[in-house]
Formats: structure tokens, sequence, C-alpha cells
């Protein structure tokens, strides 16, 4: 794929064509993203620039008992038809949720408002076709590669047996994915940044909530409410590609739990992207009953304080909730500047799950700051790592491959790996690391297993007597 910042010359029609929006390709990547799609048989038929044709089968499954198309599957395929004429107009940039992409890269399309009109029932296939006007295509076009969001109304008719069936106008949002992220000049989190946001939480929730593992256990009923229906889904589907996934996600939940357990008189634990882990609620009943700082962005934590004040029966944990956004603020000031934070307590710092996301830099700016967070003895900071293979694409085993495709369609690209733990936080201020592959902790010898790592690193400040 060819990044949006290059603009829509930078390869051929015919090019992009290839790699990027012919029929069956979409079609194929449509009935994954949209299982719906594949079971009515909905496919594409051509693309050309600023143009497609669908066709809506008539079927046993999408039709009513007079052999007519229900609305809503009309409807469905409307949605669709236009979204792939306005995403051809997009050359050589992928669509968020359609194709493999990067957020750097990538542009976000959705469906803002439709208005369908049903001239007469169908009686056969339905044709579907959208086509924008040069005048407005280059308007699309110059506003995009200009890094404008793009709000426009694309017709779409639908035929059957050379009838008019329906007529829709439907409106769509456009823009580069990147744009989606709050900034300090525009602080304010954009609704589909914000939706990403909260499916992974629920992804993970998910995750956890659902795991058989024999040998890991946990009593995932927080987890299974903080996932929902939406959070499961996307763990399943994940699960389907990497097996190995789920108990992943169950070792270091439980590696964790032991990390934290094992502190005599715990004080404190810090919890960085909080989202929506459980775990003050679930370790509860074991042992010290620390006071938990949970980190995140603003919009995160709204969605936690909204799903934990729907649980029943949770117990009367002491938590702090602290608004940060990691790529921007530095942590220790924040907690530092804590009226309920002390340094020199017991604490242990939970960073799970994020390294893979922010840049080598950014990481050892987090894990420096986090290091002046650790003045007693027994503090210590809880990491997971996967290797540079896994980022690089160098992996040995093709599920990473397809997982990471999976994870790209979510937007939650790996861009750091390292193969040496200990190296990165030593070079960030720690006094030790003990490093643990989690096939190790698993007891598995399973070879992928190996290419994810726990590492537990404590302060190198000596304790201030009080």
């Amino acid at each position: 794929m060819v990044s949006s910042q290059l603009g829509p010359m930078s390869i051929s029609w015919e090019q992009d064509y290839e790699n990027r929006m012919n029929p069956g390709l979409v079609t194929s990547l449509l009935h994954e993203a949209v299982p719906v799609l594949k079971a009515i048989d909905w496919r594409i038929t051509e693309v050309r620039e600023g143009m497609c044709t669908t066709e809506l089968p008539l079927s046993y499954a999408s039709t009513n008992q007079h052999g007519t198309h229900q609305a809503a599957l009309i409807s469905l395929s409307a949605d669709y038809t236009g979204g792939i004429a306005l995403a051809a107009l997009l050359r050589g940039v992928p669509v968020v949720g359609v194709h493999p992409c990067h957020e750097e890269e990538s542009a976000s399309l959705w469906l803002a408002s439709m208005d369908v009109k049903y001239r007469i029932p169908s009686t056969g296939h339905v044709r579907g076709f959208c086509e924008i006007p040069e005048k407005l295509a280059n308007k699309v076009r110059q506003r995009y590669f200009a890094g404008k969001r793009v709000l426009v109304t694309l017709p779409v008719v639908f035929t059957a047996n050379g009838d008019v069936v329906a007529e829709a106008e439907m409106k769509y949002f456009a823009q580069p994915s990147i744009q989606l992220r709050p900034t300090e000049a525009q602080p304010q989190i954009s609704p589909l940044y914000k939706h990403k946001l909260k499916s992974s939480a629920r992804m993970i929730a998910g995750l956890r909530s659902s795991s058989q593992s024999e040998r890991l256990r946990l009593d995932s009923g927080h987890e299974r409410v903080a996932a929902g229906p939406h959070g499961e889904l996307l763990a399943n589907r994940l699960c389907r590609v990497l097996p190995q996934l789920q108990d992943m996600v169950l070792a270091r939940t439980g590696h964790i739990d032991q990390t934290i357990t094992a502190v005599e008189d715990l004080k404190q634990v810090v919890i960085l992207g909080a989202g929506l882990d459980m775990r003050p609620f679930r370790l509860f009943a074991e042992g010290p009953k620390p006071t938990y700082f949970e980190l995140d962005l603003p919009e995160m934590l709204e969605e936690r304080t909204r799903v934990i004040s729907q649980m029943k029966d949770r117990p009367d944990v002491r938590r702090r909730m602290v608004a940060a956004d990691f790529k921007r603020d530095d942590i220790a000031s924040l907690l530092l500047e804590h009226p309920d934070f002390d340094p020199e307590l017991p604490t242990v710092i939970v960073y799970e799950g994020c390294s893979m996301y922010f840049s080598p830099a950014e990481n050892r700016r987090i894990l420096t700051s986090a290091s002046q967070l650790l003045g007693h003895r027994d503090s210590r900071i809880w990491c997971d790592f996967v290797t540079r293979c896994v980022v690089d694409g160098t992996s040995q085993h093709p599920e990473v491959a397809k997982f990471l495709e999976g994870m790209d369609e979510l937007g939650e690209r790996f861009i750091f790996g390292c193969d040496q733990p200990s190296e990165v936080m030593d070079s960030c201020g720690f006094a030790k690391t003990q490093t643990t592959p989690s096939g190790e902790y698993l007891e598995s010898d399973d070879s992928l297993l190996s290419e994810y790592q726990f590492a537990v690193a404590f302060g190198g400040r000596p304790t201030n007597p009080r």
C-alpha cells in the first residue's frame, strides 16, 4: 500500500486496481470483515476510479416470502456500493476496516447518514451503481490529499430486470486516519478514535474472560461484564487467526497477578493504560489492599467509569484515576504531584500491552519516567515485549503475520519489539531485570510463545528514610 501523504498520482490506477481495488480482492476483504455480506453472497462486479457496481443476488437468504429483497439489505448494499466508489478515488490509500494497513498511511471512511427510497419490489438480482461526477471527484481528491476532512453525498441507484427498484443518497466522511488522534492543537478526540480505544480494551477483556486454559484460571466475572458481546466477538475473531493469543493474554495476566501479590506490605499499584483492566476488583480478596492509580486517556477513563458503575457487588477498592496521554504527558510528574501517591512506599507499576505500540524513544521516555516512582527497595515494574521479528515481519510463524494483519485492521499496529528486555530496562535506570518468555511461564514448548516475553524490573534509587 502507498502512504496517503504521497498523493493520488504516486502510482497508476492500473497498479492501484491490481493491488487495492479490484472487485475480487475487495469483495473477499469485505466478506471477511463483514460476514453478513458473505452470507447473502453480495459482491462487487466492477470498479473504476469514482465508480462501483455491485450485485445483491436474489436468494433464499436475502428475500421475504414474496420473492423481494428486504429493505435493510438494499440499504446495506447501498452503504458499501457508495463507500467503494469513494474509496476508489483515494488512489493508493488503504481503508481502515477493509485493507490491512497502518494508521499513518490509511483512510478512515464511514457513513454519516442515508436516505433510501424504495420504488418497486425487486424480483431478480439487484444491481447497485454509484458513479461520482468528475467535478465532485476532483474536489474530493483535492480535499483529502490536502489533509482535510471530506464530507460528500453520493447517489446510488438499484435496478433489477431493467427496472429501478431503489434510489439512495449516501453521505460519507473520509479523513486520513492519523488525523483522528488528539493533538496539542486539537485535543478533542474524534468519535472514531474513541471507538477504537474502547474496542481494544473490550477485546483484551474478552480474551481474559473466555480462557479455557487448564493450567491458569482466573475469576473472570468482572472481565466478562467489561468485554460485553463486542469484546467477546473481537477476541474470538483474533483467536481464530492466532490460537495461542488467549494463552498469551492469560499468561501475562497470571504473571502480573503473581508479581503484585508477591510484594509484602504492598501499598500502591500503578496501571499504565488501565483500559478495562478489572484487576483491582479481581485481586481484592488476595493479600494486601493497595491503592490503585489507573492512568489512561480521559475518554478511556470515562468508559471505564461507565462499565464499573454497572457492576454489581464490586468490592470497595481504593482507586484513583489519573488522565494521561503517554505520548505527551510525563507520568512521574503526574503521580508525584498527586496528593495520594508516595514514591517511597512499596509500589508495583504495570505496563501491560503497551510497549509494542510506542516507538523506541517513546518507550524509553515512559520507562525512564516510571523509574522515578520506585523509591522503595521492594518496588518494581512489570512490562511485556514482543521480539523484533514479530514487528519487522521476519517471524518464522505464518500465523503471526496473519495476526498482525488482524491487528492492523483494528488500527492496532505493532511498531516496537526487542530481543533483550533487560538491556532496555537497564538503559531506563532500573537496577536489575528478570525476563520470562511466555512459553516458559506456561510450561509450553510452542516456539511461537518465545517471541513474547515478560520483564520485571526493580527500582534503582535508594530508599529515602521517612
